[in-house]
Formats: C-alpha cells, structure tokens, sequence
C-alpha cells in the first residue's frame, strides 16, 4: 500500500529535497521582490518561462492531509492534480503529483493522467473515473480513489537557478483559489485572491549548510506557508 511506499521513502531520503518558504505581501512591487533573488550573492538567474500553474486538491472526507498541516505533523502528504495555462476547458497532460513531506525535506511522486475537462459540470465521480481510466499504479489508485477534491488554486510562476546549480528558486504570485465540491460545481464565482506573494528555495539535502548564507540575504520571513491550507481556510469553517 502507499503508506508501506511512503515509509520506505522516508527512510530513502536520497531523493529528498529541502523546500524552504518565504511569504512576501503582495505590496512589495514584483520587479523589487525579482532583483532581490538576483543580487544574491549565489548569483540566481532565470530560466525557462513563467506560466501558469493549476491544482485541483484532494482530502479525504475528515481532511486528514489538511489537519496533518495545520498541526505540524512531520510525516504528511499532499495529493493532487497539476496542468498548466488555462485552469478551465479542455485539460491536457495533466499529472497527479503526491508530496510527501518529513519536516523541512520533501519529495514529490508524479503520474500521468488522461485529458480532461473542468467546468461547472464536474463532479467527483468524473474525477474518479479519470483516476480508473488513467492507468495509474495499483497502490496509488487504491489511495486516490477515496479521496475529495477540495480546492483549486492557480498562480503565475518564476523559475530561477543559481550559478552552480544547485539552488532553484520559484517565485509565485497572482495566488488565487477556487471553491470545488464533489458536485454542482459553480465557476463563474469570483476567485478568492491571496495577500502574499510565496519565494521558495529548493536544494539537495547535502547542501543545507550553505543554504544558510543564501537564505540570510533575503528580507522575507521563512514561514510554513501551505497555499493548500491557505485555499481550505477560504471557504471551509471546522469546529473548534
């Protein structure tokens, strides 16, 4: 099962990486929050172009994964469905993504999926049938097919490397998130748009310690931002 998956990866972490996360208000201009990442001194440059990025997330019917999160929980995963550009119409090669998670380091399993559309129509059976139809694992269909789709979020992403090429930094922003039931679904509601732009530097677990001087050097506040539990808190009310 991915629980036996899950902890023979933790015990692996050769392909874990270290993520860590800085929230940075939305006030601070976005070419000022660009030339900070490339006057560091590990000398970050940008690469590829930027995009959007799109996600349908998933939890189980007590939201384990988003509790998991809210209370620190060491070992946790995420679940959910990632495609880029347009987040409405006609989805192509979308990918399920599973995070897995263990304090600071994480590692991130992906998984083709089959085209899709994603409209008000949609429904969680629609998006269990697309898990059935995708030819997926055994062990991870079994996990996925139990799960809710909770949230939608989408954000314009910047992608960044340093000199030697071993830090990536992403640059976030425009975050916004998207309500999503298991059924009677309506799009056409405005989006709920979030106060922080999020700068995120990623990098091998054998370069930690220079990861300190890196990180030094920006004015942000290192936080445990989750846009997952940003988006839940949006439009989900828990008891106390």
């Amino acid at each position: 099962m991915i629980e036996e998956q899950i902890e023979h990866a933790l015990k692996i972490a050769n392909n874990f990486r270290y993520e860590r996360k800085y929230i940075v208000p939305k006030s601070m201009h976005l070419n000022e929050l660009v030339a900070i990442v490339k006057d560091n001194s590990a000398h970050f440059r940008e690469v590829f172009h930027e995009r959007q990025v799109n996600n349908i997330y998933f939890d189980t019917n007590d939201f384990k994964y988003y509790f998991d999160n809210v209370d620190g929980v060491a070992d946790r995963q995420k679940v959910r469905i990632r495609w880029y550009e347009d987040i409405l119409g006609s989805i192509k090669n979308p990918k399920l993504e599973i995070k897995i998670k263990n304090g600071l380091v994480g590692d991130k399993w992906t998984y083709d999926l089959n085209s899709f559309t994603l409209d008000s129509s949609i429904t969680g059976r629609d998006l269990g049938k697309l898990f059935h139809d995708s030819n997926l694992p055994r062990p991870i269909y079994e996990i996925v097919r139990s799960l809710n789709p909770t949230l939608i979020n989408s954000y314009t992403r910047r992608y960044f490397i340093s000199a030697n090429q071993k830090f990536r930094i992403t640059l976030d922003y425009e975050v916004f998130y998207r309500n999503i039931k298991t059924r009677m679904n309506n799009f056409s509601k405005m989006p709920q748009s979030d106060p922080f732009n999020v700068v995120e530097l990623k990098y091998g677990l054998e370069d930690d310690g220079i990861a300190n001087s890196i990180s030094a050097q920006f004015p942000f506040r290192l936080s445990k931002n989750s846009k997952y539990v940003n988006g839940v808190n949006n439009f989900q009310s828990f008891p106390e």
